[in-house]
């Protein structure tokens, strides 16, 4: 069955002790913050989601004095003296601090904990940060000490071109015929990656996505995306989907017990991009692996375990939404067979992997 309210914090494997040779891509997977301090407290690490939450960017907070220019609410015994004893006293054992603490800023106040780990020999400290509630701005907590602004740490960043959203992510536009221009390129230069390439691009940016996702969740449900439930999951990121203008996403849950979760998406930028591009060979290609693999990664993400989804039906060959199925590893290759073999439609996957299949056996569809 499809479990997806598992309660493991992340589905990258994550071991403190090796925090310093994860890369910045594996950081930015994990669904809490993470900031990388030197031994003088100045900004070295900061992933995705820290960046979200704290709405600060990371290439301006790499190379700050954490304490005096990113989170001036931090200075003091409570938050920045935990610190300077875990620098100053390396051969104390074990190196590690655990707190509760409050994030102040002009936009909100966020409840945390707080884990310190001190890395040797260089002494640098790493800070894990799991949010509990984001609440309304303290009016009693003194302005001059509220957390940094990312407008203080890029003044008119605007007349240089920079924009951002309004909780401060930068943002890029580029225009629908950029996605068909994309498609074109790969098919002239390497017609026989564009699949794999979109489909390793789209996890990349569903791990950011669900990032996203968590963060939104925190903030307007004080829970996980893994504390919600599954429906409730499926409309934010319907939203987040719908808002960026890829289209618009439904969830079709009635086989989740016995293994498969069907998608559709409507008016999909990417396949409306290639079927208007005067392409007549796209009979037996798809035109959404950017999109299947993005929603791969966020189902696993939720779901804490591998799932696989595959578009089954594409908009770019006819009316009606792109079909696509989410699966596990047990199901993964009878997919992948049946896709090569030229089966498509949600409907008729449902009649290949259930058809003859009693539901004593399909219920334990992993």
């Amino acid at each position: 069955m499809f479990d997806l309210q598992a309660a493991a914090p992340t589905p990258v494997p994550f071991d403190p002790a090796a925090i310093e040779g994860m890369s910045d891509a594996e950081l930015d997977a994990l669904a809490f913050g993470v900031i990388g301090l030197d031994k003088a407290g100045t900004v070295h690490r900061y992933n995705l989601y820290e960046s979200r939450l704290a709405r600060l960017d990371r290439s301006q907070v790499v190379g700050r004095d954490f304490f005096a220019e990113v989170a001036r609410c931090a200075r003091g015994n409570a938050f920045e003296g935990h610190f300077r004893r875990l620098v100053r006293d390396e051969d104390s054992d074990p190196g590690v601090v655990r707190f509760d603490f409050t994030f102040d800023f002009a936009f909100g106040s966020q409840d945390v904990v707080i884990e310190m780990v001190r890395v040797l020999p260089a002494r640098n400290v790493y800070l894990f940060v799991n949010r509990s509630r984001v609440g309304a701005p303290r009016p009693e907590f003194p302005v001059e000490d509220l957390g940094t602004l990312q407008a203080a740490l890029a003044p008119n960043e605007a007349a240089l071109g920079v924009r951002r959203d309004s909780l401060e992510r930068r943002i890029v536009e580029i225009e629908w015929s950029v996605l068909s221009a994309l498609r074109a390129t790969c098919d002239r230069l390497a017609p026989d990656s564009w699949m794999l390439f979109c489909s390793e691009w789209g996890v990349s940016w569903g791990r950011r996505l669900a990032v996203d996702l968590e963060t939104v969740a925190i903030e307007r449900h004080a829970r996980s995306l893994r504390e919600l439930p599954m429906r409730t999951v499926a409309d934010l990121l319907s939203e987040q989907l719908r808002a960026r203008g890829w289209g618009q996403l439904e969830l079709d849950f009635s086989d989740a017990p016995r293994g498969l979760l069907g998608l559709r998406v409507a008016r999909s930028a990417l396949a409306e991009s290639a079927r208007t591009s005067g392409r007549s060979t796209m009979s037996a290609s798809f035109a959404c692996p950017l999109l299947a693999g993005c929603l791969g990664a966020v189902l696993s993400h939720v779901a804490q375990r591998k799932l696989t989804v595959r578009e089954v039906a594409c908009a770019a060959h006819g009316s009606g939404p792109c079909e696509l199925v989410a699966v596990g590893p047990s199901r993964r290759e009878a997919v992948d067979a049946a896709v090569s073999n030229g089966v498509r439609g949600l409907d008729n996957f449902r009649t290949l992997l259930f058809g003859n299949v009693a539901d004593s056996e399909v219920g334990h569809a992993r």
